[in-house]
């Protein structure tokens, strides 16, 4: 018999789509090139936000600057 499992870490394709507008607009707004050591402290700060419950654009965009 299979084992039903809950990931609630799962970020499913909505919420991929969701975190990369809200990074791309932080990257546009900073001057920030994708691969520069501030864009992944900007990256692993939304995927942090999005697990702990964070779903609006406006609060994961001011949660993940933190200014």
């Amino acid at each position: 018999m299979l084992t039903s499992h809950n990931y609630t870490d799962a970020v499913l394709p909505t919420g991929i789509d969701l975190l990369d507008d809200v990074f791309t607009q932080i990257l546009s707004e900073k001057g920030l090139c994708r691969d520069s050591e501030a864009a992944e402290l900007i990256a692993r700060r939304l995927f942090s936000l999005y697990q702990c419950g964070h779903r609006e654009t406006k609060m994961l965009r001011d949660l993940a600057v933190g200014d």
